[in-house]
């Protein structure tokens, strides 16, 4: 019987279904989570990564990613005392060579072999093939281990949210950002929502499932904050002209609104190891 990886429960209930397969969510801490009966779930992880390679090499040149990248590293800044780095899920490097730039020295952990490569080849990055257990970082050796978009496609990410403990220094800073199955964008769209697949996204948090897992690895949960509101299943799906205003507008209030209800798309934590 599959056990719910944040709580041990084996108590569930159907969440909901696509592709033929289930989500459960536990009873007991509500984490939802894929059921995987039988399907490959690494090997579609790995197609999917090989078919948005270019998208993700495309960041790197990219003027609004480069914005976001110099916040995140300005909100980073103040965890900087050993000057190390690591990314977890780093992909094709796109982030982590902004990092090095900054004077980090940079650690990446990819477990798809081909997107690890074109950072360690074409970017010169010191990037792992593996998962961050395999990596060997010391402990306590880290200010900062970053995760974006990364955990929801983990089984089990009290493992990742373990190992992070580990290897951070005292003080040292886990961020992580994710998808919030407690959100506007879901109960607006239900499993239209493409982020909501479990072939591929196979643990779904909310701000409380993902405090407990910071809490549970001995952290402290600094800040949680979440952002983003879709109507639309796609952007093929998003109106264009005066529609398009109007349906920003829409959308405003609830934009607005999720930054203080917790209800915004994406979550993100700031989880600090104690001193």
């Amino acid at each position: 019987m599959q056990t719910c990886d944040l709580c041990g429960g084996q108590d569930a209930e159907t969440f909901a279904t696509k592709h033929e397969l289930n989500y459960l969510r536990c009873t007991d801490c509500g984490l939802v989570y894929s059921n995987p009966l039988h399907f490959d779930f690494k090997a579609y992880n790995e197609e999917m990564n090989e078919d948005l390679h270019d998208t993700h090499v495309g960041k790197l040149e990219s003027p609004r990613y480069a914005r976001t990248y110099a916040r995140l590293l300005k909100e980073f800044e103040p965890y900087r005392l050993k000057g190390r780095f690591v990314e977890v899920g780093c992909s094709t490097g796109s982030f982590l060579k902004h990092v090095k730039d900054a004077g980090w020295q940079e650690i990446g952990v990819e477990p798809v072999a081909s997107s690890a490569r074109f950072g360690l080849e074409q970017l010169n990055l010191d990037i792992h093939i593996g998962t961050l257990e395999t990596a060997e970082i010391p402990s306590a050796s880290v200010d900062v281990v970053y995760s974006n978009a990364v955990i929801e496609h983990l089984k089990n990410p009290s493992e990742v949210v373990k190992q992070a403990f580990e290897v951070l220094r005292p003080g040292g800073l886990f961020y992580a950002d994710t998808v919030n199955i407690d959100s506007y964008t879901w109960r607006f769209l239900g499993t239209r929502w493409k982020l909501v697949d479990p072939r591929m996204h196979l643990s779904l948090f909310t701000p409380d499932t993902l405090s407990a897992y910071c809490t549970q690895a001995g952290f402290e949960v600094k800040t949680i904050t979440t952002h983003g509101v879709r109507f639309h299943a796609t952007r093929a799906d998003q109106p264009k002209g005066l529609s398009r205003l109007v349906d920003e507008l829409r959308k405003a209030p609830y934009s607005w609104a999720a930054r203080r209800t917790l209800k915004g798309d994406n979550i993100a934590i700031f989880a600090q190891k104690p001193a």
